[in-house]
């Protein structure tokens, strides 16, 4: 609990702000829920995209909030109340949360890109443990504040500050020096702010390709969010890119003098680069890996994954471990065996002559990875993919998502993914418009129900085939405009085929 006055750690945002009302209460949390506000709380209103927070500041009194942060001119004041005025509230939620929750951990690193962020997460986050170094974790897919390592809770991949910052005050109070953060582009932009005021010790960034444009606008919006996390890093702090990352002159352009960007590449690549990896052996589910750096001994491990992809996120996480210093263990030369990670290239096991693939692929750039890598170790297969795109989300992702597709499968379900209050069939109609414009004459069978999808293109596989579900994975739910539904496409999955086995055996 701190006073109001010593929250305004930075002055250049209190001059933004217009503030009515003298007192200076003590403050004990922030809360975006006007329903959990307590004495000592402040409450952040802002107008979002379906819910105008301004309609719950009277709630919010009545529950005891001792200060409102809003966006819009009000009608009246409580004199009981301080109220702050800002064009941006988050900003505000970020910066008192900041406070109330120091000191942070040490050592925090954030990792970004458009895809692969939760893998190079869990890699890092093994390979720490694999050197006995505690951290902890907050992705998409799990989370570890020193207690273990669970499911992460969270709707969003990095949640609002509440939640954020509740987090890292849990790591620290459990004795967690170093921290693994997944920054998306919502959670680094302006807007959002919620990592503005995260000071991190490193970086690690992913290929950036198009993704929340809805959101962010302009790709150029889309990559500068994404710098965000260049400039937060801290003086001496090390940054790792692949070494054919598109943005390096943009982050060069952004990071503190003495910030150091280490770079990794296959053998094959041509330039310099601080970590060189080759892969021994590649199958459809896994690939062995033999990386070489300077300032270590050389390095062999099993990934559980076939697709280049997961090895470039392993080996990112490798890299900034040996570049800052944290990855302590002269001599370690033993076969290393990664995890698998939830919702990432898992085939279902079956007795069915065809094989099924639950994978989070759901972009344009994903697609091409996963369809490549079937087509080339499974050369004579069909191609069955089932997908359907976020309502309310990136538009502009639908076309190409459709083309890629269009052009490796031999056959295309489009159902629902998250169609929240945009009209399905809409959703349906870009990714067909994308599929009929590089295939007009490729099957695509349209069911809104995704269970009763997977249903029929288990009937449709034939011995041979390769049928990948797509982008749902470890996710469990499925939003629509008013309701949402419970999801677990691996039980749902595994459900069907008990059914179809049995319909076999008969």
């Amino acid at each position: 609990m701190k006073r109001l006055s010593v929250l305004w750690a930075k002055g250049k945002v209190r001059s933004e702000c217009r503030i009515h009302g003298n007192a200076d209460p003590i403050i004990e949390k922030v809360t975006f829920s006007s329903q959990s506000c307590t004495p000592h709380s402040v409450f952040i209103a802002f107008t979002g995209i379906h819910i105008d927070a301004h309609t719950f500041i009277d709630q919010a009194i009545g529950h005891g909030a001792a200060v409102i942060v809003h966006e819009k001119e009000l009608a009246s004041y409580d004199s009981t109340v301080v109220y702050i005025q800002h064009p941006n509230p988050r900003r505000i939620a970020s910066l008192f949360c900041r406070a109330l929750a120091d000191p942070l951990p040490e050592h925090i690193i954030g990792v970004t890109g458009t895809d692969g962020k939760s893998s190079t997460c869990e890699f890092l986050y093994h390979f720490m443990n694999e050197a006995h170094i505690k951290c902890g974790l907050l992705s998409t897919i799990s989370m570890d504040d020193g207690t273990g390592k669970v499911p992460s809770p969270y709707r969003q991949s990095t949640p609002e500050v509440p939640l954020l910052y509740d987090f890292l005050s849990r790591c620290k109070a459990n004795g967690i020096r170093i921290v693994i953060l997944e920054a998306t582009s919502h959670g680094l932009s302006e807007q959002a702010a919620r990592l503005v005021d995260i000071p991190f010790a490193g970086a690690i960034f992913t290929p950036i390709t198009s993704e929340h444009l809805e959101f962010h606008g302009t790709m150029e919006a889309y990559v500068d969010a994404k710098m965000n996390l260049a400039r937060q890093v801290g003086s001496s702090g090390h940054i790792v890119i692949p070494a054919d990352f598109s943005y390096r002159k943009q982050l060069k352009q952004n990071v503190k003098e003495d910030v150091t960007i280490h770079s990794y590449a296959g053998k094959s690549y041509q330039n310099p680069t601080d970590l060189r990896y080759e892969s021994l052996a590649v199958a459809i589910d896994e690939r062995k890996v033999h990386a070489i750096h300077p300032k270590a001994e050389s390095l062999t491990c099993t990934i559980p994954f076939g697709q280049e992809c997961y090895t470039q996120n392993a080996m990112g996480a490798y890299l900034y471990l040996i570049e800052s210093g944290l990855w302590e263990t002269p001599g370690y030369s033993r076969p290393l065996r990664l995890p698998a990670i939830p919702g990432r290239f898992e085939i279902v096991q079956s007795a069915l002559p065809f094989t099924i693939v639950v994978d989070f692929a759901h972009t344009a750039n994903a697609f091409e990875l996963l369809f490549t890598h079937v087509r080339n170790h499974a050369p004579q297969a069909r191609i069955i993919a089932l997908f359907g795109a976020a309502g309310e989300r990136d538009k502009s992702k639908r076309f190409p998502m459709g083309s890629v597709a269009g052009k490796y499968c031999n056959a295309v379900f489009l159902t629902d993914e998250d169609p929240r209050g945009e009209d399905s069939s809409t959703i349906l109609d870009d990714l067909e418009m994308g599929i009929r414009s590089v295939n007009a004459s490729l099957s695509v069978l349209r069911i809104h129900d995704r269970q009763k999808a997977i249903q029929k293109a288990l009937e449709f596989c034939k011995p041979g085939d390769v049928l990948l579900l797509l982008a749902k994975s470890h996710e469990k739910s499925i939003a629509y405009k008013d309701h949402s539904i419970d999801w677990d496409e691996r039980m749902v999955v595994e459900k069907l085929i008990s059914e179809k086995e049995a319909d076999y055996e008969r």
